[in-house]
């Protein structure tokens, strides 16, 4: 009887010792996954930093050449101090160290070196072009001075600052290329070892059959969890790198036929290359733009520099950046006469007038009219973009402000774009304490209408008088 008693006091025994060491696993994977969770999350942080401060040096180049141009005029510029925060940054960028985070504000951050030789290098080919710059600015600052021609030195100035930006852009490119590279290596990590412990957890659970169906259902939906985590993360980089390889194809392919066909090509049709050339360039320039962008709005970096602002100059000024979209596109601009200044980010705001300029412009039928038109409601500006075509089917048309969200129609699915710029708009507008909305009428027309509260006029001194404004044209 003895004998007979001694198994079945022992099962419990080995029951709690499975229990034990199966519980002791997942523990000790815990613990392993938390830190690999949150080197992800300080690796995506460090390189956003990183990313942002090489993307402000855009920025930085840009305030640098208004500065020269402007002292070149006899306006007083402190251009000095823009180059030293160009030189200091670009430095900080290639070998580490601690950095000033923002010209305008007090606080610096410490970043570390250029993480790959191809970066570094890029860097260090932007830091070769800076000094090339400012040797020029220089030279032209002085021929200014001494009342010279200066036609051809401007010209040589602006060309080598063009050259300038396109090799920050191209760091930009090569540190988030570098970062989604590393996110990618760790989650990796992270998900074999979520891996590894499933499948531990599986060969265990024979000897738990009340918990079977319970742990089957918690693996389903774990793995639902991650196949619809990667096929965000697939339709994202399929999009971004469709987006980016079509206008890469069509620029090599003119920059092809010009360079081994160039002298037997009609001035036509080289005319005609070299416009498709800039025309995908600054669709280029404006998707990595809403990209940069839109990982500022997320990090609560994109925050509003207000200042008083014509608006007018602001239409015109958005209505030069999509010349080349509009084509032969009737463009009709109707600005109320009494529009007061704005106390707003001049910058942001006009940013806004180009994403919803060029969403109009790709969701409409060649040739239709586009609309702008601004005017004063309840103490409010109220600006309304207008363009015919098959319109918003009214289920969508809260929609169509989320990230990466596109209407699927017949017209749309073949537009460019990875369904960022109305989420711009969005995160800008609402920055400036407005709102924006979207009305369509299904095979008419479609607005977008943002609204933004006006501040208290500023002093009489200082208040700029709007021209009265009614502008039509087709850029």
């Amino acid at each position: 009887m003895a004998a007979a008693a001694s198994p079945a006091s022992v099962r419990p025994h080995e029951v709690n010792w499975t229990v034990a060491g199966i519980s002791g696993l997942l523990l000790i994977t815990a613990l392993a996954v938390v830190p690999l969770t949150l080197t992800v999350l300080h690796s995506r942080e460090s390189d956003a930093l990183v990313i942002d401060l090489a993307g402000r040096q855009r920025m930085l180049l840009e305030r640098h050449m208004k500065e020269i141009l402007l002292a070149s005029q006899g306006v007083e510029a402190d251009y000095r101090h823009t180059r030293a925060a160009l030189t200091d940054r670009v430095q900080t960028l290639i070998q580490g160290g601690t950095t000033v985070a923002d010209l305008d504000r007090d606080g610096t951050v410490t970043i570390p070196a250029a993480p790959t030789g191809e970066i570094r290098q890029k860097l260090l080919e932007q830091q070769q072009l800076l000094e090339s710059l400012f040797v020029r600015a220089d030279f032209f600052l002085l021929r200014t001075e001494a009342g010279a021609q200066i036609a051809a030195t401007r010209e040589a100035l602006l060309k080598d600052h063009a050259a300038l930006l396109n090799v920050a852009n191209d760091a930009v490119i090569l540190l988030a290329r570098h970062s989604e590279d590393n996110v990618r290596t760790l989650i990796r990590w992270e998900l074999a070892v979520v891996l590894l412990v499933m499948a531990v957890g599986t060969l265990g659970t024979w000897r738990f059959l009340r918990a079977e169906r319970a742990l089957k259902q918690s693996q389903a939906l774990t793995l639902q969890a991650l196949h619809q985590r990667d096929a965000v993360k697939s339709s994202l980089l399929s999009s971004v790198s469709h987006e980016l390889r079509t206008p890469l194809t069509a620029i090599k392919t003119m920059l092809f036929s010009l360079q081994h066909d160039g002298t037997s090509l009609p001035d036509a049709i080289r005319r005609e290359f070299l416009t498709g050339i800039d025309r995908e360039l600054d669709y280029l320039n404006r998707l990595i733009g809403n990209l940069l962008d839109m990982s500022r709005l997320e990090a609560g970096t994109l925050q509003p520099r207000r200042e008083w602002q014509v608006l007018d100059e602001l239409v015109e000024g958005a209505i030069r950046r999509v010349g080349l979209l509009l084509a032969d596109r009737p463009l009709h601009a109707s600005l109320d006469r009494n529009l007061p200044p704005i106390f707003a980010d001049g910058v942001q705001l006009q940013q806004v007038l180009v994403n919803l300029l060029d969403n109009a412009i790709k969701f409409s039928p060649p040739g239709s009219p586009i609309r702008l038109e601004a005017s004063l409601v309840d103490g409010c500006l109220d600006v309304r973009v207008s363009n015919s075509g098959e319109g918003v089917p009214p289920g969508e048309l809260d929609r169509i402000f989320d990230r990466f969200y596109r209407v699927q129609s017949g017209r749309s699915s073949g537009s460019p774009g990875t369904g960022l710029g109305l989420a711009i708009c969005k995160g800008i507008v609402e920055a400036h304490g407005g709102t924006i909305l979207a009305q369509s009428v299904p095979g008419a027309e479609t607005t977008i209408l943002f609204r933004i509260p006006l501040t208290a006029s500023p002093p009489a001194g200082d208040r700029p008088t709007p021209e009265p404004t009614a502008l039509q044209g087709a850029a």
